[in-house]
């Protein structure tokens, strides 16, 4: 038997329509953060400060431990970006010390995609 073990997996959330601190944005973020908590469970917000400004970075961690809360997360992330084609989401996590990363935009948004995105992170998960 194969032992899962959790991997967190860090997103960034970005938009072409939107100016970062824009409430509609922030209410889009918002409702992706609502919807993966209901699906996958815990997820935190972490943010980075930029070096040289007086902003941050906002990241989202998901602690993914299992298959079921992968397929959880990656379709309330597909859904999430096929609502808006000026959505991006930027994944990354760490495998042996080496970070890896994904780039999904939503004019870009295919089956493919996300099956060889899932591929990959089923690997990652499964060891």
């Amino acid at each position: 038997m194969r032992e899962e073990r959790a991997m967190p997996l860090v997103i960034h959330l970005a938009t072409e329509k939107f100016d970062d601190d824009d409430e509609r944005w922030q209410h889009q973020k918002d409702q992706l953060v609502i919807e993966l908590r209901q699906e996958v469970g815990t997820i935190r917000h972490e943010w980075t400060p930029v070096a040289g400004s007086k902003g941050a970075v906002d990241s989202l961690i998901l602690a993914l431990g299992s298959a079921g809360a992968f397929k959880a997360a990656v379709a309330c992330l597909r859904a999430w970006l096929a609502r808006d084609r000026t959505r991006r989401i930027e994944l990354s996590w760490t495998v042996d010390g080496r970070e890896e990363k994904a780039v999904i935009e939503g004019k870009a948004v295919d089956d493919n995609t996300f099956a060889a995105l899932a591929a990959s992170l089923r690997r990652r998960l499964e060891g």
